[in-house]
């Protein structure tokens, strides 16, 4: 059975260094949090949120769905435009959880696309998430 090769999830994306970050929460508000602190150290938007992550070889994509593209939804203010990127390469998922794990057991990973790729689980309001999201860019990202 073949793998597919492309997949659509409920999720943004940054680059940070060239390489995407994807993030997902279950609460809009959470994801756009992370994603405007992320943006405020740097990172470049790429999408919103639904990102298209597509399987390039032996590497995942993340890349924009037609028309999505060029903006930020923040709550409380609307559709704000923003410099972005049509697309990256993912290096790193995060994963906002309502109680993230102070210690993971063993390093997580998700199949996105056929493509493994590293996960980090992150609480909602922790102050230095968008710091672990750079650490942990660095470490686990191949």
């Amino acid at each position: 059975m073949a793998e597919i090769s492309s997949e659509s999830i409920l999720a943004a994306c940054v680059a940070i260094d060239g390489q995407g970050v994807l993030i997902e929460a279950r609460d809009d508000a959470q994801r756009t949090d992370l994603l405007l602190r992320l943006i405020d150290r740097g990172a470049m938007l790429v999408v919103d949120a639904r990102t298209v992550c597509v399987r390039r070889g032996k590497a995942l994509c993340a890349t924009v769905p037609a028309g999505t593209g060029g903006r930020i939804e923040i709550r409380g203010i609307g559709a704000v435009p923003l410099p972005s990127l049509d697309e990256a390469p993912v290096a790193l998922a995060v994963v906002v959880l309502d109680d993230a794990p102070r210690l993971p057991e063993d390093r997580r990973t998700r199949r996105i696309a056929g493509i493994e790729i590293p996960v980090l689980a992150l609480g909602p309001s922790e102050p230095a998430a968008p710091i672990k999201v750079e650490y942990a860019l660095r470490a686990l990202a191949r």
